[in-house]
């Protein structure tokens, strides 16, 4: 093993090492009496295994040398978290499946350890299992939150949106409210499957449903928009969507495209020329940018166009597609003085290779597309 290789790991088995022994000292000398001799020794025959790259051996000791009784059951559970901690949830996994297998332990005990254990299969991704254990553990007083909390973790994940909806009520209904706007966004996603289906009643009962768990839900004004144009009813569409750009300015960005399509088709010149000067942002998706520019330049010509996209970037701040466009007319010589003042070339130069559109407020996690919920720290409808 290489010296490299050795600090890798030495010092993980250090800290952990120190953390089992602080506990099991504890434990040590409120026994000291009965079981002083075998307890010191299988203490460091343990922390032994752990120095030498050996968990599963210091393991077997732990469990070996300490018997389950009303003293030691903490001392078991502190062990499984701290592997859990670790990353060592097959260790974890162990020491809470040889807990709970124990006659000894009273029910508070035993549910203890099912709710460690169910977090050990979660962690592992072994959501049936801890799914089980959450659904044990939902019908008892002491863990009935947190066992609502685990399962909504996990049909969110599994993306069992009807479930998801059944345990945050119920989690909603012990706290007498709360949790409105993730229930919201639920019934959005049971909308959206549906609109891909082409089953578009079960969308509208969806979208009342979001709607009616939150009045404020632009997500369900986008869909309804969505669900009118799928069902060819342009102008109801651009009704729910036209009502985000004072709302929702960058939810209405996302579907720039599908309204010049309906002012198209509905054949409203009129609406489309003050739609493209005053209603919208400039849209931050490149196929979106490229039928908003190519629109605009229909209707106004390419010179009011590009000074359009000039002072809605100043106005707005950055835009990738905008700031690549903009930037490969300088390259070419097509912007003139005037407007080349109004521009900096370094704020173009970092622009045009931009990769981050959307930022999460609650954790400042930066994406390139759109989410509802954030992948980092799960908060719904944070991305500006």
């Amino acid at each position: 093993m290489s010296f490299l290789s050795s600090i890798n790991w030495i010092w993980p088995a250090i800290a952990l090492a120190f953390s089992i022994g602080v506990a099991l000292t504890q434990y040590w000398y409120k026994r000291r009496n009965r079981t002083k001799g075998r307890v010191n020794q299988e203490y460091f025959k343990g922390l032994n295994f752990l120095l030498n790259e050996e968990p599963d051996k210091a393991i077997e000791v732990f469990i070996k040398a300490l018997e389950v009784d009303s003293e030691t059951v903490e001392l078991h559970l502190a062990l499984g978290g701290l592997f859990r901690r670790k990353g060592q949830v097959d260790r974890a996994t162990r020491i809470h499946q040889n807990l709970i297998a124990r006659p000894s332990l009273t029910e508070e005990q035993r549910l203890q350890a099912i709710y460690e254990l169910a977090e050990d299969y979660y962690k592992a991704g072994l959501l049936d299992r801890a799914e089980n254990l959450f659904l044990e553990l939902k019908d008892t007083a002491t863990y009935r939150e947190i066992a609502l909390k685990g399962l909504s973790r996990i049909y969110q994940q599994e993306k069992e949106w009807k479930n998801a909806i059944e345990v945050t009520k119920a989690r909603r209904n012990r706290k007498k409210g709360g949790h409105t706007k993730q229930v919201s966004h639920y019934w959005c996603e049971l909308a959206e499957r549906a609109i891909e289906e082409k089953d578009f009643e079960i969308a509208a009962k969806c979208l009342k449903s979001a709607l009616g768990q939150d009045r404020a839900a632009a997500r369900a004004v986008l869909l309804k928009g969505e669900l009118d144009y799928q069902q060819k009813n342009y102008r109801k569409a651009l009704l729910q969507w036209q009502s985000l750009s004072v709302s929702s300015p960058k939810l209405a960005g996302l579907v720039v495209e599908k309204v010049i399509d309906c002012f198209g088709k509905t054949g409203d010149d009129a609406g489309l020329k003050v739609y493209l000067l005053e209603a919208i942002a400039i849209p931050k998706s490149d196929d979106a940018f490229e039928v908003w520019r190519m629109a605009s330049f229909r209707e106004f010509g390419e010179s009011s166009t590009m000074q359009q996209i000039v002072n809605k970037l100043q106005k707005e701040g950055l835009s990738g597609p905008a700031a690549r466009y903009l930037h490969q007319k300088g390259s070419d010589g097509e912007i003139d003085q005037k407007m080349q003042r109004q521009l900096l070339n370094d704020f173009l130069d970092r622009a045009k290779d931009r990769n981050i559109e959307y930022t999460c407020v609650g954790c400042g996690f930066d994406v390139k597309a759109m989410y509802w919920l954030c992948p980092n720290c799960g908060e719904w409808d944070s991305f500006s």
